[in-house]
């Protein structure tokens, strides 16, 4: 796994203040997201980069992680605590399954 990824349960195991973004269009963001994420469609980021925080950890999601993936390589060269979470939304929707309850 390449140092920019990294499993949801890392993610959930994570308990500094953090940003977790999702990256997908707005209509699949409000059919489900992570609790608390935040929604920038992956193709306006870049005119958010300024707005992102750079004291904490960033952690985005995709549909499958390819996008994420792309983002938080650029987003760690430029400084930022950035990750992308494996396999997208997809591998959150499988994790939040299982640990319901």
């Amino acid at each position: 796994m390449a140092g920019y990824q990294k499993t949801t349960d890392e993610m959930m195991a994570d308990t500094r203040e953090k940003l977790i973004l999702d990256l997908r269009k707005e209509r699949e963001f409000q059919l489900g997201t992570c609790p608390g994420a935040v929604n920038i469609y992956w193709e306006e980021l870049e005119q958010h980069f300024s707005e992102l925080p750079k004291d904490k950890p960033i952690y985005m999601m995709c549909y499958t992680g390819a996008t994420s993936d792309e983002y938080a390589e650029l987003l760690q060269k430029q400084s930022y605590e950035a990750y992308s979470i494996e396999d997208g939304y997809r591998g959150y929707y499988r994790w939040s399954i299982l640990h319901e309850g």
